[in-house]
């Protein structure tokens, strides 16, 4: 093609024909300059729709992650309930008299107290859209900032855990030692593990000093009842947060197509 194009140029010099020539050359240059434009609209109508693809992609797998989270956290809650009910009962036992009647009440309460809730949460998509730099592919404004105010939260959530627990385990450690826990773990043990310590042992509330340390033991159980309380509250705020995010996600989606 362009040898012939050359072939029509080189015709009209030889005959002296520069008028015809220049009009030539000029519609020759105004076709190059549509044929480039032609290209470079093709080119960007692949890359916008590579593009929205790719948003699509982002979207649908941040609402994985924000599923994983709401069913994470439907676990805790459960959990929570569960510890939050056994310290309640702990309290209401050790402020009543007499208590001696209900050791495997007791034991049982303090077994489900026992143990950390952690929530480690899923941020795998955001975290991909955010190192490779390209949030900006998603075009709504509002998804785009309700997703980077979720995982600044997220955030934040983790770090209250680490918090919230830390103040558990202090509590915890300080009423370990009006009790054999010993007692306590073993009897958890798989036979070919446990270390023959005997069952719970509760004897301590029967002894007469129990009255001048149940105080702080009742204290130290409200302490960790309270932040058990506060993570739950968070907890709370994060579920409905990505609750809401992901009906944001889902609608958005639904009317792109």
């Amino acid at each position: 093609m362009i040898k012939f194009f050359r072939k029509i140029r080189q015709n009209l010099l030889s005959e002296g024909k520069t008028r015809k020539y220049l009009k030539y050359a000029t519609g020759e240059i105004v076709l190059v300059v549509i044929g480039i434009l032609i290209a470079l609209q093709i080119n960007n109508w692949n890359l916008n729709r590579q593009n929205k693809i790719l948003e699509t992609d982002y979207l649908k797998g941040i609402n994985i992650n924000l599923n994983d989270d709401i069913s994470e956290l439907e676990k805790l809650f459960y959990k929570d309930t569960i510890k939050l009910n056994a310290y309640t009962y702990l309290i209401r036992t050790f402020n009543s008299e007499p208590i001696t009647s209900k050791h495997q009440e007791i034991i049982t309460n303090l077994y489900n107290a026992s143990g950390y809730n952690w929530f480690e949460g899923q941020n795998v998509v955001f975290e991909n859209i955010k190192s490779s730099g390209n949030l900006n592919l998603i075009e709504s404004d509002s998804i785009k900032y309700s997703i980077q105010k979720y995982y600044k939260f997220f955030e934040e959530v983790i770090k209250q855990e680490n918090l919230y627990n830390s103040f558990v385990e202090k509590y915890t450690d300080r009423n370990s030692q009006y009790f054999d826990v010993s007692s306590f773990i073993e009897n958890k043990a798989e036979l070919q593990w446990n270390g023959n310590t005997g069952p719970p042992d509760l004897s301590i509330i029967n002894e007469p000093e129990f009255q001048l340390f149940k105080p702080n033991l009742i204290k130290n159980f409200s302490l960790i009842k309270d932040s058990r309380t506060h993570a739950h509250e968070v907890r709370k705020v994060l579920y409905n947060k990505a609750k809401n995010l992901k009906n944001m996600i889902e609608k958005y989606l639904k009317d792109k197509k």
